[in-house]
């Protein structure tokens, strides 16, 4: 143990990795301590495998710094600021060193603490961002890009991902030639809408528990009575090894196949292509910089082509990195946003999917309930485009990805669920993401095996999707007509007489009427925990 007065290094459940500075350079530069936070376990109704997930992973770290003789504690505290407070207190460190948390409350009241000295030693607040951390840019530039961007004329929102993906690509020079994006575009998303006929996804590579994960397995089913899902099956990687492991699987048996599929759904295969890296992640075990140069390496050698490797990377250095941005430009004004006013409580549904007979949406829901996870399209054109449709209240379904999805974090699936699935927040995001039941016919086969007609509009047979997306597009019409991505669809309602359109409004507020809300979740949601 080191003597008192040593630097004291806390380590979020965010940032295990220890190339951070959150972590001490050697075993003799100070202590370190890993807070359970009772206040962040008791906020929503979690995940059971996304607390198994951050428990073990933290526990494994601590176990692997502990083995390279490190002075290393993990506490369980009211809160994390009460535990580092207790751990400062008890070793007599002369200063603290931290990451920037991810999520909007915990920061300010990491930057309060550093300016009013609560924890009575310098509190040092490292970036998050740049070479080699969570994320590439660092706050300021990410800041700074933000604040230089305004709406072009004929535009309604101010930022814009294309944008903001072309100046990391020009920064960064990934996949650039001569000043140039490789292969004279620098998004080839068109490329990459196939579905899969005849060819089935790989075998996913599974983390066998090991006696860590067991006894969190074990704890979680004991100590935490608010859960949804079930510890059983847990997975998931928890050490950077696995998420080594990982990385190489996805680009020995995933690469070359995951950008023409990577938008498709297929009954009974969760998984697809996907490389499901966002879940070591974001966790800190492997770094956004990493996988990017091992998407660049397999291009190079051919493994990957270049619409799988740039989908792949402007899903890390885009996508991510656009949401990290907007949501710091925005918060706390973002968790309030509700453009379109949706006031409706969460379906049952959404928490047991049992209750629906619509298979796309039983099929995803059941999906997160027993694994943690959905990839992109099921979160935005079933989950999402489904909540918009129906009218929920944008904080209603935040809470319910933030606390069933293994990978997500305020500052991650607030900006998705609020700009892009719900249109709550508008200023990043070119239209609303509604669809039809056609979408998810043409991009899965849920609908072959469906109950619903997916042709039909209106009846009790009619999926309930093209009812509630022709009514959506009616009751916000004199907001949505203003946007040219959508105008010319309601040239269409249009033609349709004034009896087909009374139909598709009864249809869609039978369904709405009918979807009775959950009592049973959601409930315990604190944001600032």
């Amino acid at each position: 143990m080191l003597s008192r007065g040593a630097p004291a290094y806390f380590v979020g459940p965010w940032d295990l990795n220890r190339a951070y500075p959150c972590v001490p350079s050697s075993p003799d530069a100070g202590t370190v301590v890993l807070i359970e936070s009772e206040a962040k376990g008791a906020a929503l109704p979690w995940h059971a495998k996304k607390l198994v997930l951050v428990l073990s992973a933290m526990r494994h770290f601590a176990t692997e710094l502990e083995r390279d003789g490190f002075d290393v504690t993990v506490l369980r505290a009211p809160s994390y600021l009460e535990g580092i407070r207790r751990h400062v207190e008890a070793r007599g460190s002369s200063e603290l060193h931290a990451m920037r948390p991810r999520e909007h409350a915990l920061d300010l009241r990491f930057v309060r603490a550093a300016e009013d000295g609560t924890l009575d030693v310098p509190l040092h607040l490292h970036d998050d961002g740049g070479e080699g951390r969570p994320f590439l840019l660092g706050r300021e530039e990410a800041a700074r890009w933000c604040a230089s961007q305004k709406p072009r004329r004929g535009e309604l929102q101010r930022w814009r991902q294309d944008r903001f993906y072309a100046h990391v690509r020009q920064k960064t020079g990934w996949l650039m030639e001569g000043g140039k994006p490789v292969g004279g575009k620098y998004s080839f998303d068109a490329d990459n809408r196939n579905v899969p006929k005849g060819t089935r996804p790989p075998k996913r590579l599974r983390f066998s528990p090991d006696a860590i994960t067991e006894r969190t397995m074990r704890r979680v089913t004991r100590d935490f009575p608010r859960v949804w899902g079930s510890v059983e099956g847990f997975d998931w990687p928890v050490t950077r090894d696995d998420a080594r492991r990982a990385l190489e699987h996805f680009f020995t048996d995933c690469a070359k196949d995951f950008g023409p599929f990577q938008d498709a759904m297929l009954e009974d295969e969760p998984w697809m292509w996907h490389a499901l890296l966002s879940v070591p992640l974001n966790l800190g075990l492997i770094t956004p910089q990493e996988m990017v140069e091992a998407a660049l390496a397999a291009y190079d050698r051919g493994a990957m082509p270049i619409a799988s490797c740039e989908g792949f990377v402007r899903q890390v250095a885009g996508w991510r990195e656009f949401m990290r941005a907007v949501y710091w430009a925005r918060m706390p004004t973002m968790r309030e946003a509700n453009e379109l006013g949706g006031k409706r409580r969460l379906p049952t549904f959404y928490w047991e999917p049992e209750t629906t007979d619509l298979r796309c949406v039983r099929s995803a829901v059941g999906q997160v309930r027993d694994t943690g996870y959905a990839h992109h399209i099921q979160r935005l054109m079933v989950l999402g485009n489904l909540g918009l449709l129906y009218g929920v209240d944008p904080l209603e379904l935040s809470h319910w990805f933030w606390a069933g999805f293994v990978d997500a974090y305020e500052w991650v699936e607030l900006p998705n669920v609020h700009g892009m699935a719900l249109y709550a927040d508008p200023t990043f995001t070119t239209k609303p993401y509604a669809a039809s039941g056609a979408y998810v016919h043409r991009m899965s086969d849920h609908c072959r095996e469906c109950r619903y007609d997916v042709k039909q509009r209106v009846g009790d047979e009619a999926c309930p999707f093209n009812a509630l997306y022709w009514d959506f597009l009616a009751k916000h019409r004199e907001r949505l007509e203003r946007n040219p991505r959508v105008r010319a669809l309601f040239g269409t309602w249009d033609r349709w007489d004034e009896g087909h359109r009374d139909e598709i409004r009864t249809r869609a507020q039978a369904l709405r009427e009918a979807w009775e809300p959950s009592e049973s979740y959601g409930e315990f949601a604190d944001d600032d925990a």
